[in-house]
């Protein structure tokens, strides 16, 4: 992630979406839909009409699916990286459905405001094919004209679904551990293992992850994580044959000494015990 180029593509969809899947890993999607469709989550889903746009975040797996095969104008998308966010100034960035999880990801805007924001990403498309030495800061400076622009002028959707924000945040929290596997080692192994790991991704402060957690679940953050880690230890000795050093940097633990003692906290046996039962 530190070392993470940034990256920025902004397009208008020249034609009509079919279902789309926004599950790009490490990418956001910001989107002008200007026809009607449904967007799906992994608990829930919400009916959009044109004039909505919808924030997309890598943590938060969805989908679109247009409702009919009717005619319709086309939409417009962004695609941007964390390193490209963090080129700029974007404090504000925070408050806005794009980092803050527990708002809605999908902003009904008057056909004032559509007009504006439609407008912002022709600008925006010009920008990147034609902004010469400034082109990086023009293009900064659009994306985040086209997310004041939405938040500004948001109307209540009138198919919004609203959530308790604890109980929100819990389930992207669940869902976000439940995505770090099956570990695939070699060519991957688990990076996001603490709680300070989690809150991060999801651009929540840790000290408010663990306290929503224990209200919810009535378990703390990182006993949730401990057990599934300690589940998916017992899979790899079990159906792999990686040995214990391997499967123990597969898990994120420097030496094969601080595995052994997880497991053994979490099960009461060693991985050789695990292994030959």
């Amino acid at each position: 992630m530190e070392n993470q180029q940034a990256y920025f593509n902004v397009w208008r969809h020249r034609k009509r979406l079919n279902k789309v899947v926004f599950s790009y890993a490490d990418y956001f999607i910001v989107s002008l839909f200007l026809e009607h469709g449904k967007l799906s989550y992994a608990d829930h889903w919400i009916e959009i009409e044109p004039g909505t746009v919808v924030f997309a975040n890598p943590a938060l797996p969805s989908a679109w699916e247009p409702a009919t095969n009717e005619a319709s104008e086309k939409g417009y998308s962004m695609m941007f990286n964390n390193a490209f966010i963090r080129q700029g100034e974007w404090g504000f960035l925070l408050n806005t459905p794009l980092l803050d999880l527990t708002q809605q990801q999908a902003i009904y805007l008057s056909p004032e405001v559509v007009e504006t924001v439609k407008k912002l990403f022709e600008q925006l498309m010009e920008v990147t094919e034609t902004g010469g030495g400034m082109k990086d800061e023009l293009t900064h400076s659009f994306m985040h004209l086209i997310i004041y622009e939405a938040m500004r002028g948001k109307q209540d959707h009138p198919y919004k679904t609203q959530q308790n924000a604890a109980q929100r945040t819990v389930e992207l929290f669940l869902l976000l551990l439940d995505r770090q596997f099956p570990v695939d080692y070699p060519q991957e192994k688990l990076e996001v293992r603490s709680a300070n790991d989690y809150a991060q991704r999801l651009y929540v402060h840790v000290n408010h992850l663990n306290r929503v957690v224990k209200q919810v679940t009535g378990k703390t953050t990182t006993d949730i994580i401990a057990s599934r880690m300690a589940k998916e230890a017992i899979r790899l000795l079990k159906e792999t044959r990686l040995n214990v050093a391997e499967i123990a940097y597969a898990l994120g633990f420097e030496e094969p000494a601080s595995f052994t003692a997880f497991l053994k906290r979490r099960t009461g046996k060693g991985p050789r015990e695990i292994r030959t039962v």
